[in-house]
């Protein structure tokens, strides 16, 4: 996965209200990229799904951070995505049940993922 650069990111972290993934940054990612504190944001809100973020930020509640390509902000949309700069990336897992049943096309997605991860 690409992930990209936002160049006035760190403007913004300190003057705007920012809307973050509901995630354990017990890594310290955000807060060793921005070099501050999640405390010493302004966090107003935090989402599971980035498309809920999306419909804060269109309602204009505050800036969302997250992965590239995970919402539409092409064409006449009003969102768009700024990647991060410096650049920082950020390790993902995909899990399941153990001897889940899955449907066939589920299998070639997996499939599919097998060969990339490798």
């Amino acid at each position: 996965m690409e992930l990209r650069v936002l160049g006035y990111f760190l403007a913004v972290a300190r003057e705007q209200s920012i809307i973050r993934a509901n995630q354990d940054d017990s890594k310290g990612t955000l807060t060793a990229w921005i070099n501050k504190e999640l405390s010493e944001l302004e966090i107003v809100a935090t989402y599971n799904l980035l498309f809920n973020a999306s419909l804060m930020v269109e309602e204009g509640l505050g800036y969302a951070i997250g992965l590239d390509k995970i919402i539409n902000t092409a064409g006449n949309n009003t969102l768009c995505f700024r990647p991060l700069s410096p650049q920082t990336e950020a390790g993902m897992h995909i899990v399941w049940k153990k001897y889940q049943v899955f449907s066939k096309a589920s299998e070639k997605f997996i499939e599919k993922l097998k060969l990339v991860s490798l």
